[in-house]
Order: C-alpha cells, then structure tokens, then sequence
C-alpha cells in the first residue's frame, strides 16, 4: 500500500510576528487556503486543531461549514496557555504571549502524569462539546508514553504521530526511531517499537514530514547546497518541498523504489508558517504530482491507521531506499526498519558503510515515562550500536572503500538485500547478513563504551548493558580498530 496524508496543523497563536493580531489573520487566511486547496484537489485532508485555535469562533465557522466526509478534524497536541489556564495549571512559558516552543510549557512530557491526564481531557471534551464526536487522530512534534496509551485506553484512537528524527532542532532531539512509516510503541517508550504485544500500545505511531532519507540524518557532510536553515524535509516552506525536481526525487523514493509492501508520505504545514511564505503554491505542485501516481492513495491519518491495524499485528518491516541523489551523484541509502532495529547503509563515493543502526529494546523506558522532564529541551532515543552523526567516526561499519552504485532487491516479506559487485548486505528482523567483504570499524569517539569479548559486540549506553552478536564469521579488536572476517558475517541483533 502507497498512502499519502495532506494533514496540516492550526495554530491560533504564534509569538514569532511582531503584531499579534495581524499574524492571527494570516494564520486563518493560510488554514482556510489549505482547506480550499484540498477542495479543488479533490483530495481527502485532516486538519489537526490546537486547544487556542480549536476553541476560536473564527475556526469553528470555518471546519463547521467546510467539513465533509474527505475531511478529517483531530487535535494537535502542543500545550497552550487557554489550555494549561482552563485546567488551573501555571503557565511556565512566556510570561507576554500564550504559545511557547520549548518543551517547558509546550510539550506533555513537561507535566506530571495526572496533569497529562488533565490536558488531554480537557481538550478532547472541548473537541467533542464543539464538533460532537471525539477526534481519532492525535499528533504532536513529541508525545510522551503516558499521553499515547491514555489516548489509547479512554478515547480509541486510530493514529498517532510526532516529528521526524532531528538533533538540536528546535527544543527536541529524536534520534535512533523507525524511520519514516508506522510503528506499535511500547508501553514504556512511544520512540521504541514493541517486540511483543504484552508490551506494546494498540496504536499506530507515524513519522511526519517526509524525511529526506540522506540529507535529513545529516545535511553537512554530503555537499548539501540549500537555503540556510532550511530542514531536508517535504515541507513546502524548505527549499526541498518547493522545488518541482526535488519533490520528484522524495515521490520517486518513497512510491517506485523498494518498500517492502508500504510506503508512506505526510505532506503539509503548520499555518504559522503562511505568514512568512507562500505555502499553497508548492503544496498545489506536489498534490499534482501525486495525483499522477495511480497507486498513491490520499487517506486521512485515521484512515491510515485503520487501514495499519488491519493490514498489521505487529510492527511491520519497512524500508526506504533511495538509489540517487538529488544533489550528488555519489550517494545512495537504504534504510531498513523492523520491531527489533533500523540501519542505514550508506554509499559515499567509493565507500560503502553502515551509517547509523539503532537497537530497539521495548523494556527501556523514555526518559520522562513517569517523572517531568526539567529542562527546556527533551531527547528520545534509542540504543546506538553504530551512529556516524553523534560519534567521531565518519564511516561506521566499513564494509567496501572501492564499491560501486548498488541495487536493491525484496527477497520476501521481511528480508532486503543490497548488493554491488561481488558484495551483498542483507538485513532481517534477526540482523545483518554481510558477504564478499571483510568490514572495519574505528571505535574513536564512540559514546557506548563498545568493546569486543569474543563474538560478542558489548555495549553500555545509559546505564543499559546491550550486545551485537557475531553468530556467522569472526571479530577482533585491536586498540580502537575492529575487523570482522569470513565469507558470510551475520550480526544478530
């Protein structure tokens, strides 16, 4: 299944421009230009509401006479003064406005679990006394564990999503998480997929944006040339979202390569950002383009999410791959996800190598699970067992300097090999399969205390003890250099 969400999100407030009032204009003619354009697209669309902007007469108007069967109202979570003044919590934001992008007051994960319970009744019952019906789709940039499965357990919803992966963007960091389509979290970490159904909530967790499957892991290293401050993303306000041969490049990614059976693509924007750019004409330009895939399906979030629970029971293996560049033509990636890790496998030039690979484990609790978080910001993460963006080293697991373009085939519903010349990479939900090379990995800079005991890859990231293991070939450590050997080297995760 090829599916495609057109959901953006309303703000009422933004503290950015310099007249409030002018800004809130611009906020509604941006939403209520959204809304027209998913009516001459003849598209479905999801609209997800603010508290501020859900409970403002000028929105309400607006989603009431707009509102049809293509068009879908949820909540965007974000906490807002009208909500925390509505429930009798302090406002620790901004003292002059009611809207705040740091996590303290903006974000769940900033309160306490009963006040997370609170925030969510409020603004699910102001949803429902408005419209009549609760909303089935709950999104936010960050969303905590507590939040999701009180969602969950008292209102039934069908999706859930939160931002891409990101370092340092904004107030919130999330690296090491399922990529780009839909995962069931677990219990103790909405950015951890669950292994098992005992520990997992019953809802899907989708990633917004549409990430730039090289640049978005790092846009400094690979000869990026965009706007400064621009995000890798198919938002229509970046360089990459507006730019007719780019966009094609992300449709062409996302929908023709391989995907293991599901792709998926969130287009849209927050309408603050309608003040500063001009957001309809790009998003025109990519509805047109995908209108022209007949396999693409516009679907609201909650349709997305029905149609997950039903086609899966468990988190899916997905991939995402990549076989050009739309700014070199030295680069190639292929992201694989499944419930137990992701990797990435990079090429460079002539360098072939894992970038990143995360360890999905369902038992390790998010850092804020049952305490606030106390800072401005906040980090969801995983457990690295090779990162090339946070780590000093620049090439992971080395697996070929002298390699050439690559190919990608589906093997069967779980299993994805990349191979070039005389080289293959498989990955499955077990692990990695590598054959035709002996790979190297620097372990300079390294931030889990990896080292090697036999044919066990031994990590210590966190306070959390955690093992790769070599069951196929060999490995050995010399100082800070690791070398594996034999014909076929499986690294079970």
């Amino acid at each position: 299944m090829k599916i495609v969400n057109y959901m953006n999100f309303v703000r009422l407030y933004d503290p950015r421009p310099m007249d409030d009032a002018l800004s809130r204009q611009r906020h509604f003619t941006t939403t209520k230009a959204e809304v027209e354009l998913a009516k001459e697209c003849g598209i479905k669309s999801t609209f997800l509401l603010q508290y501020d902007a859900l409970i403002d007469e000028s929105y309400i108007e607006l989603f009431r006479r707009e509102k049809d069967d293509d068009m879908e109202l949820g909540l965007w979570l974000e906490i807002v003064r009208p909500l925390t003044d509505k429930v009798g919590l302090p406002w620790r934001g901004d003292p002059n406005t009611a809207w705040d992008w740091h996590v303290i007051p903006g974000f769940s994960m900033a309160y306490t679990v009963e006040e997370r319970k609170m925030l969510v009744d409020e603004a699910m019952g102001a949803f429902h006394k408005i419209y009549g019906f609760y909303p089935k789709t709950v999104a936010s940039w960050l969303l905590d564990t507590v939040t999701v499965a009180y969602l969950k357990e008292k209102y039934d919803v069908a999706a859930v999503a939160i931002c891409r992966d990101q370092t340092n963007t904004d107030a919130y960091t999330l690296v090491g998480g399922y990529f780009n389509q839909a995962y069931y979290p677990s219990k103790y970490n909405v950015f951890t997929p669950a292994q098992n159904a005992e520990n997992a909530i019953d809802v899907p967790v989708f990633r917004l944006l549409g990430p730039d499957p090289i640049h978005n892991y790092d846009s400094t290293k690979y000869h990026v040339n965009v706007q400064a401050g621009s995000c890798c993303t198919l938002e229509p306000v970046w360089y990459t979202g507006k730019t007719p041969e780019v966009v094609d490049w992300f449709f062409e990614t996302f929908y023709q390569n391989e995907d293991m059976g599901f792709s998926y693509s969130q287009i849209g924007q927050e309408n603050s950002f309608g003040q500063y750019d001009d957001l309809i004409t790009p998003l025109r330009m990519q509805i047109e383009k995908l209108k022209a895939y007949q396999n693409v399906q516009f679907m609201t979030m909650e349709e997305a999410g029905r149609w997950f629970k039903e086609t899966y029971h468990e988190t899916p293996v997905t991939s995402v791959v990549a076989l050009s560049d739309w700014n070199s033509d030295k680069i190639q990636s292929v992201y694989y996800d499944c419930k137990n890790y992701m990797a990435n496998l990079f090429r460079f030039g002539e360098k072939v190598f894992i970038r990143c690979m995360y360890r999905f484990d369902e038992t390790v609790p998010e850092h804020y699970l049952d305490t606030p978080c106390t800072t401005w910001d906040a980090t969801y993460e995983n457990l690295p067992l090779v990162d090339t963006l946070l780590w000093e080293d620049d090439d992971g697991i080395l697996i070929d300097d002298n390699g050439a373009e690559f190919d990608v085939k589906r093997e069967d519903d779980e299993k994805l090999t990349v191979f070039w010349n005389n080289c293959e990479v498989t990955f499955s939900p077990d692990g990695v399969c590598i054959k035709g090379a002996t790979p190297t990995w620097n372990l300079a800079g390294n931030k889990a205390g990896v080292r090697v005991d036999g044919n066990k890859i031994l990590y210590s990231y966190n306070g959390n003890a955690y093992a790769m293991t070599v069951t196929e070939g060999s490995v050995k450590q010399d100082g800070e250099t690791v070398t594996f050997t034999g014909n076929r080297i499986f690294l079970e995760v």
